[in-house]
């Protein structure tokens, strides 16, 4: 139970602080700069249409009088006035009363008519078409469908510095601004409905369409569908960019794709593309999400031999990958070569080296690195401290961990869920307290939680009920479920796995069912923490309830649950060796049933109810 109350409640995010994207130049950053600058383009093309349509009006004019320049002189010299009067001019002048200057100007202005209409009006005269446009006339760029297909308002031609730009690529653009919301709005499905609509209504989509989709993928941690959005558009005779491969390794990184995400960047560099620091930055995180260090440390010299120089970002996921496994030597190697080098390290560094000193529980070593953060300017956020208390945890050590946290409030850090949860836990394993006084001490930090107004989430008062589970204080468990139920708070599967645990050690299958019951009706499915506890129930109660047993088993795999070392161990003491066997060969495909575990002794005999060490800790 403890690992899965860890893993939900008082992880350190020292992940999200180590991946590229966060303290990089993101990859959709990149894209948004492309679709910004062909907004404004797009924008411009518009607003400046007007002024060559104002100019083209006095050309005309212009053009009209040089026309009736023109057959003013071939006028005079028709009619002979040329050599009488020395010039047409004189003539103007001197016939500007005569009915016969009247006659020669209505013949010129005939004249000027005849030939725009052989040369055509619409090299000489404004059109309809070109005619400033309306405001309203514009598509909402949620909708790429009216653009596409030329309807009302769909921009017809317009100029561009570098070329005319058609309604296809004007519908491009306002579509790249509606995937572009959609993107950022975290809706892909939304933006990969605008995409396929723009390419059925015979629109053109371009790297920033498909990119731009990409990031919504990447954004929602889809994998599979970047992947398919990368081949679609190679399909279409659009070539992935730098900026493409580096948000669909994005997406493959947080997707827990680490294979994947090495697959593509290969495949980029096959193609000709020269990976970049965030390239080679984000297929580090991949690894370093599992914990695979060596793979991590392979990538960061791949990328010195490529010569990529690696940043702080790359150096620190290697450092958080020998954090996940709890390798503070390997950590902190990694942390002094950066010094060596000059390199600037972060909060983030010093976070992931005492994050692996906490997985140790080596209190004194994560304390110096806490030091040596302050030393060097460095203020530790709510995650450092929290780490730090988790660390005094995992080692029992209560004063420790109230310290920290009395001590992250002193320098004016907001204490977190995670924080309380911190410190909770070290309540439950603090050593040489008594049961009943770590119980007392967690219901305690809860208060203190509650005052603090950051009570209002499950994390604290599971670890406060798992804190009570493992005193074996049932009563006080049941309280704190209660209290957390009437502050509007909606119990989750480790809430409800917790709760079980001290009713199972005591044999009570009666209210182990009970609160299974409230469990569905709540709608919380049963995972295989609840269903160990169950079978734990029924394996202590005296008598023994081997039927009900072996019914919760066949139950729960019918589920999909899957029987591991633990459940098994359960099954096996409530309905015996043998028969457990037979339900392995029958339901498992033949699983090994793993030996019993010996139990703890006290006063010479066995505790009745009393698990292993490891029992509790599940």
């Amino acid at each position: 139970m403890e690992s899965m109350t860890t893993s939900i409640s008082t992880s350190v995010t020292t992940s999200d602080t180590t991946r590229p994207s966060s303290e990089q130049v993101s990859n959709a950053e990149v894209c948004n700069g492309d679709l910004k600058s062909s907004v404004t383009a797009c924008t411009t093309t518009t607003k400046c249409q007007s002024e060559p349509q104002r100019s083209s009006r006095w050309a005309t004019v212009g053009l009209l009088l040089a026309l009736s320049f023109v057959f003013a002189v071939a006028d005079f010299a028709i009619f002979g006035r040329w050599t009488e009067d020395g010039g047409f001019l004189a003539a103007l002048f001197n016939y500007g009363d005569g009915t016969d200057l009247t006659t020669e100007l209505v013949l010129i202005s005939g004249l000027a008519g005849f030939v725009l209409v052989v040369r055509g009006p619409g090299q000489l005269l404004v059109t309809k078409s070109s005619a400033r446009p309306k405001k309203n006339a514009v598509p909402h760029p949620s909708s790429c469908s009216s653009v596409a297909k030329g309807g009302a308002g769909a921009p017809k031609k317009m100029a561009s510095s570098t070329g005319p730009v058609t309604r296809r690529s004007a519908a491009t653009v306002r579509c790249n601004q509606a995937i572009d919301e959609a993107a950022r709005a975290g809706d892909m499905e939304k933006a990969g409905k605008l995409l396929l609509e723009l390419e059925r209504n015979g629109g053109q989509p371009d790297i920033m369409s498909y990119n731009l989709a990409i990031r919504a993928c990447a954004k929602a941690g889809d994998a599979h569908v970047a992947e398919r959005w990368v081949k679609r558009m190679e399909a279409r005779g659009v070539r992935p960019t730098l900026c493409t491969y580096n948000t669909l390794l994005d997406a493959c990184a947080k997707a827990n794709k680490a294979e994947a995400c090495e697959a593509w960047l290969k495949h980029m560099l096959d193609e000709g593309l020269e990976a970049n620091v965030i390239s080679y930055a984000t297929a580090i995180y991949a690894r370093a999400k599992r914990g695979d260090a060596g793979a991590a440390e392979a990538w960061l010299k791949q990328m010195v031999a490529a010569g990529v120089e690696p940043d702080s970002v790359s150096y620190n996921s290697v450092i958080h990958a020998y954090s996940v496994k709890g390798n503070a030597t390997g950590a902190e190697r990694w942390l002094e070569e950066m010094r060596v080098k000059g390199m600037a390290t972060s909060v983030a560094t010093y976070t992931a080296v005492i994050d692996a000193c906490a997985k140790v529980g080596d209190v004194p070593r994560a304390e110096r690195w806490l030091e040596q953060m302050l030393h060097d300017g460095l203020e530790p956020n709510v995650v450092t401290f929290s780490a730090m208390i988790d660390a005094c945890a995992k080692g029992g050590n209560l004063a420790r961990a109230e310290f920290w946290h009395d001590k992250m409030i002193q320098v004016g850090v907001k204490p977190n869920a995670h924080s309380y949860s911190a410190v909770i836990n070290a309540c439950a394993k603090a050593s040489g307290a008594t049961v009943s006084a770590s119980a007392e001490a967690a219901e305690r930090w809860l208060d203190r939680s509650e005052e603090a107004g950051v009570a209002n989430d499950v994390v604290i008062y599971s670890s406060v009920i798992d804190a009570c589970g493992k005193a074996g204080d049932a009563e006080r468990a049941m309280r704190v479920f209660q209290r957390m139920r009437a502050n509007g708070l909606r119990p989750h599967i480790v809430a409800y796995a917790a709760l079980a645990r001290p009713f199972a050690y005591r044999g009570d299958w009666i209210k182990v069912e009970s609160i299974r019951q409230s469990m569905a009706a709540d709608g919380v499915v049963m995972n295989e923490y609840f269903l160990y506890a169950q079978l734990l129930a029924y394996a202590v109660a005296r008598p023994r309830q081997t039927d009900r047993a072996e019914q919760c088993f066949r139950e729960a795999l019918a589920t999909g649950l899957e029987a591991n070392d633990h459940v098994v161990g359960a099954l096996a003491r409530a309905v015996g060796r043998g028969r457990c066997e037979e339900l392995m060969n029958e339901l498992c495909n033949g699983r090994e049933v793993p030996s019993q575990p010996q139990r703890r002794m006290a006063s010479g005999g066995v505790r009745p109810g009393a698990g292993t060490r490891s029992e509790h800790r599940w």
